[in-house]
């Protein structure tokens, strides 16, 4: 069995030495052309990623924020089923501009159930400046990912403005 191993060694070393001479062969224009070549299949690979999540972006419909208060309103459990987790995008007309404790930027969206419970839609501190240009009263389109709710208000983080 150890000659079997001496054996299953050598031969996997004269394997890779046999690899790196005929890589150390090949002239420049060669490894050019395979660096050129690998490249060219990133970009593709990366157009092909681009293309997929547009396509993803189009085919998804988009809730309204009051059909996602509305949702939680009536029944917390199956609102959640369809929401949390989950991507979506919601329109809708922004009711107000804010951060939150720690500093974070949302957004409500008119639609709640009353006044005081309208759908919030969190987004990274780093979108601080894109929110800085909305009004009250703006329509918006936003890709967010739902979060559940808190008291009957629908919550979202992950946004973006599309």
């Amino acid at each position: 069995m150890k000659k079997l191993f001496k054996w299953v060694g050598i031969i996997f070393g004269c394997l890779v030495v046999i690899g790196m001479v005929s890589n150390a062969m090949k002239s420049p224009e060669q490894k050019q052309a395979e660096a050129a070549a690998l490249e060219q299949q990133r970009v593709e690979q990366a157009a092909a990623e681009k293309a997929k999540v547009v396509a993803e972006l189009a085919a998804m419909p988009v809730v309204a924020a009051s059909a996602i208060a509305s949702a939680y309103d009536a029944n917390t459990v199956a609102a959640d089923q369809q929401f949390k987790g989950k991507k979506f995008k919601v329109s809708g007309t922004v009711a107000d501009i804010n951060t939150n404790f720690m500093g974070q930027p949302y957004v409500t969206l008119r639609g709640g159930v009353n006044q005081f419970m309208e759908p919030q839609f969190a987004f990274e501190k780093s979108d601080a400046g894109q929110l800085a240009s909305l009004k009250k009263g703006s329509k918006v389109t936003l890709l967010c990912t739902g979060k559940g709710d808190v008291a009957k208000v629908p919550m979202s983080d992950s946004c973006s403005l599309l």
